[in-house]
């Protein structure tokens, strides 16, 4: 119950974050992908199940606000929480090169499933002005935002691992 309050609790400062602090600031015409961010990190920091539950329950939070059928961004979210989540079993996660290149190939593929189903598949084949336009100026604010939340992520659930860990031998 507490894994499930605590994920429900960075979803939602990360769907605030995105949606309001950085929709309203106007650095530039793009806002980072908070919810990426955090499906990726929890998938790679805690596995293939954690990032699939991250990555459903914030695409889900992404369709119910902004998407036109329930379930688009979830699918894509879901799949990049579990993609993660292998490659954690597989990488050290403490170092920031790994957490970096992760979250620009995570942005890339997000980026590539949003135009083939959202535009290409509409008759919008200028693919040339998406990437110009929307997809490389998101890619790299998102992984600039990756160093700091990244970051902190970690930090997060390392506190949150303490405290249950210290709950959990309060009963034993």
């Amino acid at each position: 119950m507490k894994r499930v309050l605590f994920y429900t609790g960075v979803i939602l400062a990360g769907f605030m974050l995105q949606n309001n602090l950085f929709a309203a600031s106007n650095l530039i015409d793009t806002v980072p992908n908070i919810l990426l961010i955090i499906t990726f990190a929890f998938g790679f920091i805690r596995g293939t199940v954690d990032g699939m539950l991250v990555g459903f329950f914030s695409g889900l939070l992404a369709d119910l606000f902004f998407g036109t059928s329930i379930g688009f961004y979830a699918l894509i979210y879901m799949l990049i929480g579990y993609g993660n989540g292998l490659l954690g079993q597989v990488f050290y996660t403490e170092f920031i090169n790994m957490p970096v290149i992760l979250c620009t190939l995570s942005e890339i593929l997000f980026s590539l499933y949003v135009y083939v189903f959202s535009f290409l598949l509409k008759g919008q084949t200028n693919i040339l002005f998406y990437i110009w336009k929307v997809m490389l100026p998101e890619l790299v604010y998102t992984v600039l935002m990756t160093l700091v939340i990244y970051k902190f992520l970690l930090w997060l659930n390392a506190r949150f691992a303490k405290m249950t860990k210290r709950s959990a031998k309060k009963f034993v």
